[in-house]
């Protein structure tokens, strides 16, 4: 008998698959982008079967301090939940994968979520389907059939800017030290997620057997996440939450920011962060597009209720001018001149934010965030 095969019943007789060694690194990770269900399995705390769509390998992500890509990703998917999943791929016979991969990984995801625009990701998946001859509304229908386009980029647009990822570390083997980080990255981060995946092949003749075995699904990383995720957001139970933490003038440029949306806008979408969170999204050159998000915070009296604009993304589409008018608006807010100049010099890949608390209380300012909204969506 033998420990480290597969008995593969062809007919009358047994065929022993014996675990073989991937012949390089680009063949175990071909065999993930062509097979991404051998990593996809269950999340943290679901227990659910979770899908994963392609959307590039080789994925580039910007820095701080470059517009241009300065990493590449080996693969990044997006799960049925329109969760971005970024996958690290090392054989064991790799060294950089005792420590180095652990901070490669944390770079791509610290800067992705920051400076990945909506529409890089969207270009990516609308290459990818030229590449295999069909279109985008195919390959999201063949991966989650009777989903909107819109709102699946929505899901994906509020999951990234919130910080809900997932890492996933594949390999062939995982050591005992990349393991026990997984494990601890995964029990202390939220809403990111950290996982491994040991994928190991067994072969025998042209049979090709891979066998995933997921690290760092532990016991308190699950609870953890599950004490985390909170309640989906909607307009009622937003309101009440920020009743507890915002003060009165916060609340009528909330109400304001809502009735805006009503009346000029396409939708308001929720989060389902642990803090109440809702997105603003209006029609830019006959798109939905989100344009700003606010976040009521914690009730901590330490932490205050803020809202972003979504420059980074938006620029795309509007080209630098409109976004520079609507900028200019906001300069006259005195909290917003140094984040407006910081957000120009970033050719407008950065994400200026203000505290309510800092401008509600302020005709001027509050005319300030109206005006700039109404410059980027006419």
């Amino acid at each position: 008998m033998s420990a480290d095969g597969i008995f593969l019943k062809v007919g009358e007789s047994l065929e022993l698959l014996s675990q073989t060694p991937y012949d390089s690194e680009a063949v175990l990770q071909e065999a993930l982008a062509g097979h991404p269900e051998v990593i996809a399995g269950p999340t943290t705390s679901g227990d659910g079967e979770s899908r994963l769509l392609l959307v590039r390998r080789e994925m580039g992500v910007p820095s701080a301090s470059s517009a241009a890509n300065v990493f590449s990703l080996d693969h990044l998917f997006i799960d049925d939940e329109g969760v971005p999943v970024l996958v690290e791929v090392k054989r064991a016979s790799d060294t950089r994968i005792r420590r180095e991969v652990v901070g490669q990984m944390l770079d791509y995801a610290a800067n992705a979520v920051v400076y990945w625009p909506l529409d890089l990701l969207r270009e990516s998946l609308a290459s990818r389907a030229t590449a295999e001859s069909k279109s985008v509304d195919e390959l999201l229908a063949e991966f989650r059939p009777g989903t909107d386009a819109e709102e699946f980029w929505q899901e994906v647009e509020a999951n990234l800017r919130q910080g809900r990822i997932r890492m996933i570390f594949a390999a062939d083997s995982l050591p005992a030290e990349l393991v026990r980080i997984i494990e601890f990255l995964n029990e202390q981060m939220n809403p990111a997620e950290v996982l491994g995946v040991e994928l190991r092949q067994f072969r025998a003749g042209d049979h090709v057997a891979y066998v995933p075995s997921v690290v760092g699904r532990t016991t308190t990383a699950a609870q953890t996440k599950l004490s985390a995720q909170g309640q989906p957001w909607n307009r009622d139970s937003f309101v009440a939450a920020a009743k507890t933490r915002c003060s009165v003038a916060e609340m009528r440029l909330i109400e304001r920011l809502f009735a805006h949306v009503d009346q000029r806008g396409t939708q308001l979408s929720w989060g389902h962060g642990v803090t109440p969170g809702v997105g603003g999204w209006y029609r830019i050159d006959g798109r939905p597009t989100g344009v700003w998000v606010l976040n009521a915070n914690t009730d901590s009296p330490t932490t205050r209720a803020y809202l972003v604009f979504y420059f980074g993304d938006i620029v795309t589409r509007t080209g630098p001018a409109r976004i520079d008018e609507a900028a200019s608006k906001l300069e006259r807010i005195a909290s917003m001149k140094s984040k407006i100049g910081d957000a120009r010099a970033s050719a407008w890949k950065k994400y200026p934010s203000l505290y309510l608390a800092d401008v509600a209380s302020d005709s001027a300012s509050v005319d300030a965030v109206f005006e700039a909204i109404e410059t980027i969506i006419d």
